[in-house]
């Protein structure tokens, strides 16, 4: 039986909403002109968010000869839009952790195929030529949010949506059945709830069918291109 419509929008309702210091640099770096400084100074208010950054900045992945001590630094190392990326990324990971009850493997699978699909994203954006990766890999970070409001909510439904694929019905298809929603859906409404920009939000609700998208098909196309890619690539990755 199909749960509630109105009760998954509550349950996705009562998530902590997306930090403000985030959506801030989001509008903040839409604007012409706009340079790494004027970014570190929002981001800067929020301390957490600061120190994830740095430690991000401080990966293996960046692979710098020295640390990076200062939000400053990071900027005039990496540039605007991947400083962007960097915020955007550990804002994103707290709805990695700490959160759902099937299990911090799960989770952790979750966010690892998040970051993935992010890089992916990006990688096709570049190959291609579309105007801007970095947006790519904003949609391809945030797609499957939706999933976390069924990973913390919905365990046992999720396990009836496993049932569902083992079928033979697709994912999308499956949750359908169960939930009478589908994950790409509830996290457009989640973005949309978190006030994230419009191209965002009609991205993940159609990043499984671009055909259908309004604001950005070719954004569309190419984050459903690095799925596509990536899920073909890696038959153990989890499906919801």
């Amino acid at each position: 039986m199909e749960l509630p419509l109105k009760q998954i929008i509550l349950d996705m309702r009562s998530l902590e909403p997306f930090p403000k210091v985030a959506t801030a640099v989001l509008a903040l770096a839409s604007k012409p002109g706009v340079v790494p400084s004027d970014l570190i100074e929002v981001v800067q208010t929020d301390p957490g968010i600061t120190a994830k950054v740095l430690r991000l900045c401080n990966s293996a992945y960046y692979g710098f000869q020295r640390e990076v001590g200062s939000l400053y630094e990071a900027g005039n190392m990496l540039g605007l839009d991947t400083l962007v990326n960097l915020v955007l990324t550990s804002s994103a990971s707290r709805y990695f952790r700490n959160y759902g009850g099937a299990g911090a493997d799960r989770r952790e699978d979750l966010w690892n195929r998040s970051i993935t699909q992010a890089l992916a994203s990006r990688l096709i954006a570049q190959q291609y030529g579309y105007a801007n990766p970095d947006r790519a890999y904003t949609v391809g970070l945030l797609q499957n949010i939706g999933e976390i409001v069924l990973d913390r909510f919905y365990e046992a439904e999720f396990r009836r949506v496993q049932a569902e694929v083992a079928t033979g019905r697709s994912a999308l298809q499956a949750e359908l059945v169960v939930l009478g929603i589908h994950h790409a859906e509830i996290g457009a409404r989640l973005t949309n709830e978190w006030n994230l920009p419009h191209y965002l939000v009609d991205t993940i609700r159609y990043h499984h069918s671009p055909q259908s998208a309004t604001a950005d098909p070719v954004l569309a196309s190419t984050v459903h291109l690095a799925e596509t890619m990536l899920d073909l690539g890696n038959p153990e990755i989890p499906r919801v």
